[in-house]
């Protein structure tokens, strides 16, 4: 079942973009979906609904959810092996708004007969839309903490879609939890890497703008965790959105800061390394590196390890070396505007170039499937500590979260 986009609520500021993920319409209601399904089950496995169940099915389809519920559960206590009842207990549940019992029903149904699972998907999915409409409604009475509890119902039922996950994540970040933030923010993402192929474009392009507002989401709470000088937190943050986004160049660079700052140099080197690849003119990313190198050798020097040490500057020197003799160094880089006004902009320095030199740059834009297209621009080279601004139009039709570049 395919749910068509909805509400669209704005959360503040908590992320870069700062708005929970569309709603999804629910679609029918929960009377409106209740049935004894024909499924084959094992032999012996009984999938007749007995009276009590049918009487309990009338009860919900006129609307009397608690009387079901009771309804259904006498007849489980009857016959706890019949399929049939434990679906029927589920759907009577999501209709007085027990996702967390419907979710154990959904479950055991399925147990006694993975025939179920057809059925039970689709009521899962509503069951989620009606809770997650429940969150947003509740969120725009003001009522956080009915909000929180219903998307949080939501997501134990179902949990094939991001945006009850994104909403907590921005919610949980608000209130300075960061713990629960960073984890709801990282299962929106799961959610996202495993949800199959839509062929509906307005679709694509919500999961893409989910995607975007969760890898923001998780740079800001990075960010909070350096500033309060939680760098060992920070970086693994850090060191999840470049594996979750490799060639996001924000998340590399503070990825190196964290490692910078609890002085992990074998660790850091690495990093620094690939941060250059993505941010080869990055001025501050090869002084890191530089750092990297020189800190062990010093304290090689120290420990009389003769050895280390000269191995350890020599390649503090060559790095060094590199840093003094680029060309122009690109700072400031950043996304801005919307749509076909949407550009990658920043500036260069200048360095050792000629004032006037042809500075090109091409960077490649990259998205939730890959490579994005690329776009390059070509920059005079301003006097050494001078600057000058670029900027370089996104590729039309594309999805970019992160970009690359090189330069000649």
């Amino acid at each position: 079942m395919r749910f068509h986009r909805g509400l669209f609520l704005a959360l503040g500021a908590a992320t870069a973009a700062g708005a929970c993920a569309p709603a999804a319409t629910t679609g029918g209601g929960a009377a409106a979906s209740v049935s004894f399904p024909a499924v084959t089950c094992a032999e012996g496995v009984p999938v007749v609904p007995s009276q009590a169940a049918r009487d309990a099915q009338k009860l919900l389809l006129l609307g009397r959810a608690t009387d079901a519920v009771t309804g259904a559960q006498a007849a489980v206590a009857a016959e706890p092996n019949n399929p049939q009842h434990q679906f029927l207990l589920a759907q009577a549940q999501v209709a007085a708004g027990n996702l967390t019992e419907a979710n154990t029903a959904f479950g055991r149904a399925v147990e006694l007969c993975p025939g179920f699972a057809a059925e039970v998907g689709p009521e899962r999915e509503r069951a989620w839309a009606t809770a997650f409409q429940a969150g947003l409604e509740a969120f725009q009475s003001n009522d956080t903490a009915t909000a929180v509890a219903r998307w949080t119902a939501a997501n134990q039922v179902f949990q094939g879609r991001p945006d009850a996950y994104y909403n907590l994540g921005v919610v949980y970040a608000q209130q300075g939890d960061v713990a629960r933030a960073s984890q709801n923010y990282r299962e929106a993402l799961t959610v996202l890497g495993r949800m199959p192929a839509d062929t509906s474009t307005v679709e694509m392009q919500s999961r893409v703008e989910t995607r975007q507002n969760v890898l923001a989401g998780l740079l800001a709470i990075g960010a909070r965790q350096f500033q309060q000088e939680q760098y060992a937190p920070a970086s693994e943050t850090f060191r999840h959105l470049t594996s979750v986004d490799p060639n996001n160049r924000d998340a590399w660079y503070n990825y190196a800061l964290a490692l910078y700052k609890m002085e992990r140099w074998n660790d850091l080197i690495p990093i620094a390394q690939r941060l250059i690849q993505i941010d080869p003119l990055n001025e501050n990313a090869r002084v890191i590196l530089f750092n990297a190198y020189k800190s062990p050798a010093e304290a090689a020097r120290t420990a009389k390890n003769t050895a280390e040490q000269r191995r350890l500057e020599n390649q503090a020197l060559a790095v060094y070396k590199d840093l003094t003799e680029l060309p122009v160094y690109v700072d400031e880089i950043r996304f801005e505007g919307e749509g076909a006004n949407a550009a990658l902009t920043g500036k260069v320095v200048g360095n050792t170039a000629r004032p006037g030199t042809a500075i090109n740059l091409t960077f490649t834009f990259h998205g939730p499937q890959g490579a994005a297209g690329t776009q390059s621009v070509t920059v005079q080279a301003p006097a050494k500590g001078e600057s000058a601004a670029f900027r370089v139009p996104m590729p039309a039709g594309q999805a970019v979260s992160s970009f690359s570049y090189t330069f000649r």
